[in-house]
């Protein structure tokens, strides 16, 4: 990849037709690799050898890879003008009843993104503290009870608590999995989301014609959850009537969504359910995912849990003992760890896309409406152009001096974690106060490390989770 991405001489045009591509098979191009749960290292390591735009042939459906983060980041600021949702994703989530606003693209993109945003305003996320409170001290008794484990698969615990939390902020209902060991709704979510992101990727839709089992436990999950949100609506409705000035002043976003739904502009049940299951599944994988990387890299760095324990005491100690809303934002050195954790594990380190009409790119690359696109959002931060000593995990990077010292783009044209422009994730926020709550909670409490054990390797399905990851959590002396 080069340090500059975007070609010198714009005038110098060149088609579709032009792009290199890497060597396939006969009718089926590129498909069969592609299915492997790496897609997104595959596509970054063809970055290198073909360029920063390339194109790949899935059984004759083409895509154009782009790495080149001053292009991607253009790509996301046209979005959604210019740039959709890939038909594929859109017609994969229609096809099972789920089109949300994470598949919506137009008009029907505007009007629910409209009734979602308010809940994730700075006023809303500080009225939801308390919960975030509650629900790390549950997530701090289970890991203590398992404490005495050699070793510890922390990854379904995190899912357990950003499951509590997504549910309680979305539709007021504490589904509290942290304090039992029941499956229920987060064994759900977890069969979802991986066969939501194979089914995008296939050029023949199978399963309408012969549904293997995989098919058939999406087909039940999904029913499962469905019963469990539109049990949860008709409640919100009844509690809606029932007090109507909370039409003024909604305290979940489901409220907001059904009392932003007027005669002429309702919501159906199956919108409802659609946007419910999209932000319980974006609110579980990529929060619990982002957690589960930190731990990954400062479980091998006991200077670093030091230093963010110290901070937080310095804050507790600000505060009257405590964190406080104000005292997250106030710890610089945590977001630090966070920011440079999703520099080198991004939780989404590529994004589909799709031109809406023949469109020009920066580089000069001109490409004819639908076609379909692969922005790769991470590969930009692991550039050593712009980030010495890249392949090195070190917060201090993003700390306030380093950045003013440092002559690199940072955090607005390198890399895109939580995407961009109008369609810019909303819930970063949120998923930065869980990330902060949890990672100094477990800093005070414990002592991290790693054993032995298999390699942690990246595994994609939409987002990017560690797979093998195992710490040790050896509880802290009193008064240390």
């Amino acid at each position: 990849m080069t340090e500059s991405v975007v070609r010198e001489n714009q005038l110098i045009k060149r088609t579709l037709d032009d792009l290199p591509q890497p060597k396939g098979w006969p009718l089926l191009g590129n498909f069969l690799q592609l299915q492997s749960k790496n897609l997104h290292q595959v596509l970054e390591q063809w970055c290198l050898e073909y360029g920063d735009t390339y194109k790949v042939d899935i059984a004759g459906l083409l895509f154009v890879v782009i790495a080149d983060p001053v292009v991607v980041k253009d790509i996301l600021r046209r979005r959604p003008k210019s740039f959709n949702r890939t038909a594929s994703l859109e017609r994969v989530f229609k096809e099972l009843g789920i089109h949300g606003v994470l598949s919506a693209n137009g008009e029907s993109w505007k009007r629910q993104r409209r009734l979602i945003m308010p809940a994730f305003s700075k006023k809303s996320l500080a009225s939801f503290f308390p919960l975030l409170e509650q629900t790390t001290e549950r997530l701090r008794l289970r890991l203590v009870k398992k404490r005495g484990q050699d070793t510890l698969a922390i990854h379904d615990d995190l899912r357990r608590f950003t499951v509590d939390i997504t549910t309680s902020l979305v539709f007021g209902h504490d589904t509290r999995l942290l304090e039992h060991d029941g499956d229920g709704l987060q064994k759900h979510l977890e069969v979802i989301f991986p066969q939501l992101n194979s089914r995008t990727r296939m050029p023949f839709p199978y399963w309408q014609y012969i549904k293997f089992k995989k098919d058939r436990k999406l087909d039940q999950a999904l029913i499962e959850v469905e019963k469990y949100a539109l049990k949860i609506v008709e409640q919100t409705r009844d509690e809606l009537q029932f007090n109507p000035q909370l039409a003024d002043a909604p305290e979940t976003i489901l409220q907001a969504m059904v009392a932003a739904s007027d005669d002429d502009n309702r919501l159906t049940n199956e919108e409802l359910f659609a946007n419910i299951l999209t932000l319980l599944l974006a609110g579980e994988d990529t929060t619990s995912n982002l957690i589960a990387w930190m731990l990954y890299f400062i479980s091998q760095r006991p200077d670093i849990q030091c230093k963010i324990n110290e901070e937080a005491e310095q804050i507790r100690l600000k505060h009257k003992g405590q964190i406080n809303v104000q005292g997250l934002d106030e710890l610089t050195y945590l977001e630090a760890v966070a920011r440079e954790t999703l520099r080198l594990k991004s939780t989404a380190p590529m994004i589909s896309a799709e031109t809406a009409d023949q469109v020009t790119l920066l580089d000069g690359t001109e490409l004819p409406a639908g076609t379909g696109l692969f922005l790769m959002t991470r590969l930009g931060g692991l550039n050593k152009e712009h980030f010495k000593d890249a392949e090195q995990f070190r917060p201090e990077r993003w700390q306030e001096e380093a950045v003013a010292a440092e002559a690199c783009p940072h955090k607005a044209t390198s890399h895109f974690p939580f995407g961009g422009g109008a369609r810019h994730c909303p819930g970063e926020t949120l998923a930065f106060m869980e990330t902060k709550m949890v990672i100094a909670m477990l800093c005070q409490q414990f002592d991290i490390s790693q054993p032995e054990s298999p390699p942690v390797v990246e595994e994609y399905a939409i987002t990017m989770r560690p797979k093998n990851l195992q710490i040790c959590l050896r509880l802290k002396p009193v008064g240390r």
